[in-house]
Order: structure tokens, then C-alpha cells, then sequence
């Protein structure tokens, strides 16, 4: 194991070209970023040693994001202007810095800090009332209980805790490409945004964007997916307690059709988490008012 001598936090954005990397895929790809910079990242112990470098939270395949975080580790001690360098000299394809500052070594973990996310998302086949609606549905509810369907596991939760803030805003213009992939289906569909701010926490639980969006498709009599690659790992989802018929939850394949006897399709394009909040950040940060 080497030494840590120093540490920095970096911010980071990620964009099309690396919209349907894995998480693992992702971290091998700037660990050898960072031997083509010679970024002197520190290692672990161990027969398997690994770089020193910690991402605050993995990124869903097919999200986009603008403010990522990572701590990296360094075994020697680097200016701004020599790391920012480096880092320009061999970033991943698809990702881009956005900040960097010098953090104290011993300071708390990253993760921990997490307590929330900020996600913005285009929903079609949906007006802006109907939406407006069924988001104070949600808001004003005391619990909303839901299940998660895990190979064979049942999980029982409640969604309302991990709903911070949910607003209808004007559609994302980055959702346009997703929009345009599939024209025929577009064309004609009602367009609306949706911007939410999620609990991300690892002792309180973390919400998801496909779920906040299933639940809206609850209280609209909808049926639901997001596009092809952002939603992985998600299942039938059945309000807990609530009635015997499931309601499709994101991980309906992106070809599946939606049929004039079954419910019309709430769908979701074009999803970008915008930022990850540490507790100290978003205590200090001023509420986020329509169209932030």
C-alpha cells in the first residue's frame, strides 16, 4: 500500500458516449485514464492492489449526469493546474471534469456524505395537468408503499420518505435526441418534464427515478417504462396492500407495444441525474424554485 499524501475531490459530467457504460466498465476506464496522465494514484493492500480512486455513487446505464463525484487519492502531491493537466490528457471518452478542489486526507468518506440527487426526466404520452395532479397526489400522501421485485425476493418499501421534492417543469431540449431516436413514436405525443429531488442516502435508503415515475403511472391509470438502457434491474412493481394486478414498472422491454385493450404508456426519455448532494452542500444550498 503506498502512502496518501494527498486527496482530491473531483467533479465530473458524463455524456453520451458513455450513456450505457457498466459502473465496473466505468472505473477500469479512468483508472487507465489516469496511468496515461501519470496521475500517481496511492493503492490499496493486498495481493490484488487497486488505485485509490472512490466514486460517490454508481450512475445508472443509460444516465446521463452533470455533477458527479470522486475522490482520488494520490501517493504524491500535485498543484490544480498539473492534475487538471493530466486528467485533460487522458479523461475516458464521454466524461468531462467539471470541478476539483484539494480535500484534507483524514477527512469523512464520500458516500456517507451522499443524502440526495437531483434527476430531470421527459415524460410522454402525459399533459401537464394530468402530471401536475398526480405529483400532488404524491406529495400530499403520508406514506406510499410500494414492493420491489428482486429475482426472488419480495421487498416491501415506502416510497414517500425518499421523495424530497418532485415539480413539473418545461421538457429537457437534452431529451431531444432521445426523442428523435424514435420519431414515429414522438410525433404525436404529449411532452412534459418532470424534475425531482431524491433522498441518496446509505442508512435511509435511496429513490430512483423509475420508481417515482411508476408511481405517477399509478395514480394516472398508466402503464410505464423508461427507454431503452435507463432503467436496469427494476421489476413489476404492485402498491403493497393494494390491488392484485401488478403495475408495470421500468423494466419493460423497450420494444414491448402497448395495446389498445391495455393501459395507455406513461414513458420516460432522456433521463440526467444533475447533481449529487453532500448533507453540508444542501444545507447551505437555497431551495430549488421552478426552472432552477
Amino acid at each position: 500500500m503506498s502512502e496518501v499524501r494527498q486527496r482530491w475531490r473531483l467533479t465530473f459530467a458524463r455524456g453520451e458516449e458513455a450513456r450505457y457504460l457498466s459502473h465496473l466498465d466505468a472505473v477500469h476506464l479512468w483508472e487507465r485514464a489516469f496511468r496515461r496522465g501519470e496521475i500517481p494514484l496511492a493503492t490499496t493492500e493486498g495481493f490484488n492492489p487497486r488505485s485509490k480512486l472512490v466514486f460517490a455513487a454508481p450512475l445508472q446505464l443509460g444516465m446521463l449526469a452533470e455533477h458527479e463525484l470522486a475522490d482520488l487519492y494520490l501517493a504524491e502531491r500535485l498543484t490544480a493546474p498539473d492534475l487538471r493537466d493530466r486528467l485533460a490528457s487522458g479523461m475516458p471518452s464521454g466524461y468531462r471534469v467539471v470541478d476539483l478542489h484539494d480535500v484534507w486526507v483524514g477527512a469523512s468518506a464520500l458516500a456517507p456524505q451522499l443524502v440526495a440527487a437531483d434527476y430531470r426526466v421527459t415524460l410522454l404520452n402525459v399533459a401537464v395537468a394530468d402530471l401536475a395532479a398526480a405529483v400532488a397526489e404524491l406529495m400530499a400522501a403520508d406514506k406510499l408503499p410500494r414492493q420491489r421485485h428482486r429475482e426472488k425476493r419480495t421487498i416491501s418499501y415506502d416510497l414517500r420518505p425518499l421523495l424530497f421534492e418532485v415539480q413539473v417543469r418545461e421538457p429537457d431540449p437534452a431529451a431531444q435526441p432521445a426523442l428523435a431516436a424514435d420519431p414515429a413514436d414522438a410525433a404525436d405525443a404529449t411532452v412534459s418534464g418532470l424534475w425531482l429531488r431524491l433522498r441518496h442516502s446509505q442508512e435511509g435508503g435511496s429513490g430512483r427515478v423509475e420508481e417515482v415515475v411508476a408511481a405517477l403511472a399509478t395514480e394516472l391509470g398508466m402503464a410505464t417504462r423508461l427507454a431503452s438502457g435507463e432503467a436496469d434491474d427494476v421489476a413489476m412493481e404492485r402498491p403493497a396492500g393494494g390491488g392484485s394486478q401488478p403495475t408495470p414498472s421500468t423494466d419493460i422491454a423497450a420494444d414491448a407495444p402497448s395495446t389498445a385493450a391495455g393501459p395507455p404508456l406513461l414513458e420516460a426519455v432522456g433521463a440526467v441525474r444533475e447533481r449529487l448532494w453532500l448533507a453540508d452542500e444542501l444545507r447551505q444550498a437555497a431551495p430549488a424554485g421552478p426552472g432552477k
